[in-house]
């Protein structure tokens, strides 16, 4: 469960990278091009990269795949966007590296190497596995599998399938593709790649109780500490903490010092993040308890501020290299097409909404219609003015001056993040396997620089409710959150799930300004209050001015 921010550490500490990060095959353009001779953007590129400069890399990879674009050289072209791709999943700009991956891809012919195309899918496998797309990601996977000429990178991404599957807790699926390969000659000589394997089985095997759990963790250990390599070595001391977080917690505790020192010593703020919010959970030392709180707010403050810097600038990399006024006509119908194709989608979906939603009951039959207005009102007061501003804006302004880009670019980021809102607002929900981590996801969306999310939901993994109910609760939580966003300005929100002999109990708490007027509430949230009845739940609300908001949840089993 989370602890902090937007990050989600603790659950993904047992899922840690065990795959290769990002397997890029082209080691050297000077080696794979028939002419050696490199264009001098190129070559500034590939020295930035080695250095690991690579957000000024990814400049000059822009230039050069314009440059190459031009020539006709489509091989080149095709590098220069794997390697942006490589940079943008690197800076975690999923969404990104998945853009610039498919247009490298939409530009493959009989010129390209298969281990550029083995690269450009096993890119958008991770993308996917990132944005929890697993069908798609594993699809990519087994692609890359089928055209690949390399053993080494058919095992590699048989245990990227491996880790897919323990993400989907479908661990003995993983343990059988896992030891299906743990003992191929050409994967255990490279021993980082095989170490990835045996740290994968180990954490499916600890899932599954299995004893032999420990000796493949070790192993692993071993491995990467005989390699050091630092990113791995953390991740495997990681592991073995929950391995004894509930056996051994003083050896538990030592691991996970080990990690957070070797992280830190490394320079790995992911790993920092996944160390302190175990050290918060296992530690009952009130003062090191914010001590670690703190840090944890503060490196993750950084990383997130860091991160959309870097988003940003590729943007404005790729924007600023557009040629002037033909580029600023493609781009301006583009962005048409891009605000009609997201306003189709919501209307779409609220078609949808309506056609499928329940009507067996009064309440739900108020609460549906209470839904719909709202998202009618979003529409027409957060939506419709925007839009129709963008667009006077993008056919009055002179697009060419640096300050007029801004403003278009940001109008159309606002307009972006109010539609995806709606509509992740109102999605379908998935009320199978998967539900936990979509409650989860929707809840910690919600966390902003300024707003922690503490997520407890272990106790929902035990119990068993009707789809009904699932969607009810969803649903709640969800207005919860937006009148969180809206009105509360608090700095704080903690969700808990407490099950008991006879009910699942749910406590919603945050640290803002509350009020007094219990009648305001009671309107405000009517819709919160029918969803809970019509599922034969209580619900109550506990305020006070400046004293926060807190609501209680009880719904029978």
């Amino acid at each position: 469960m989370p602890i902090f921010g937007r990050y989600n550490p603790i659950v993904m500490s047992f899922l840690k990278i065990g795959f290769l990060a990002f397997l890029f095959l082209i080691t050297s353009c000077k080696n794979q091009e028939e002419n050696p001779a490199l264009d001098a953007n190129l070559e500034q590129a590939e020295n930035l990269f080695a250095t690991k400069q690579y957000r000024k890399a990814y400049y000059y990879y822009n230039q050069s795949f314009l440059f190459n674009k031009e020539q006709n050289n489509t091989k080149r072209a095709v590098f220069n966007l794997l390697r942006m791709a490589h940079i943008e999943n690197l800076e975690c700009d999923y969404i990104g590296s998945e853009a610039t991956t498919t247009q490298a891809i939409k530009l493959f012919d009989k010129t390209i190497p298969i281990p550029y195309q083995t690269n450009a899918y096993i890119s958008l496998g991770l993308n996917y596995m990132h944005l929890a797309n697993y069908e798609e990601a594993e699809s990519m996977f087994e692609k890359a599998i089928q055209i690949t000429e390399d053993s080494l990178t058919v095992y590699i991404s048989k245990n990227n399938i491996g880790y897919l599957y323990i993400k989907q807790k479908e661990y003995q699926k993983a343990v059988r593709l896992l030891s299906e390969i743990e003992n191929e000659k050409i994967l255990q000589e490279s021993p980082l790649d095989y170490a990835r394997v045996l740290d994968n089985k180990g954490i499916a095997l600890f899932h599954l109780k299995d004893k032999l759990a420990l000796s493949y963790l070790e192993k692993a250990k071993t491995i990467r500490e005989a390699n050091n390599d630092d990113s791995q070595i953390v991740s495997s001391y990681m592991h073995l903490a929950e391995y004894y977080k509930n056996q051994e917690p003083a050896t538990s505790k030592e691991w996970t010092q080990k990690a957070y020192h070797s992280a830190t010593k490394a320079f790995i703020p992911d790993d920092r993040l996944e160390a302190l919010n175990l050290l918060f959970t296992t530690t009952t030392n009130n003062n090191l308890k914010n001590q670690y709180h703190d840090t944890y707010i503060h490196i993750n403050d950084s990383l997130q501020q860091a991160r959309q810097q870097a988003k940003n600038q590729f943007a404005k990399i790729k924007y600023d290299s557009e040629k002037a006024e033909t580029e600023k006509t493609a781009y301006q119908y583009k962005m048409y097409g891009f605000i009609v194709l997201l306003i189709l989608s919501v209307a779409v979906f609220i078609l949808l909404y309506r056609l499928t939603i329940q009507k067996n009951k009064s309440k739900i039959l108020e609460t549906q219609y209470t839904t719909e207005t709202k998202i009618a009102k979003r529409l027409h007061d957060e939506l419709a003015n925007d839009v129709h501003n963008t667009i006077a804006f993008a056919e009055t302004q002179n697009l060419e001056n640096e300050q007029n880009k801004e403003t278009l670019l940001k109008n159309l980021d606002t307009i972006y993040q109010r539609a995806r809102n709606i509509s992740n607002e109102n999605k379908e929900i998935n009320t199978g396997k998967n539900y936990f981590e979509q409650l989860k996801h929707m809840i910690n969306s919600y966390a902003s620089d300024n707003i922690n999310v503490i997520f407890n939901g272990s106790a929902l993994h035990e119990v068993k409710l009707d789809s009904e109910i699932k969607i009810a609760l969803y649903r709640v939580l969800q207005e919860l959150m937006v009148n969180m966003k809206k009105h509360s300005e608090c700095s704080l929100v903690m969700i808990s799930f407490k099950e008991t002999n006879s009910a699942l109990e749910i406590n919603y708490s945050d640290n803002g300004k509350g009020t007094d007027n219990q009648l305001q509430i009671k309107n405000g949230l009517q819709n919160v209050e029918n969803r809970i009845f019509s599922i034969n739940g209580n619900i109550t609300f506990d305020t006070e001015p400046n004293k926060g908001f807190k609501v209680k949840i009880t719904i029978p089993k």
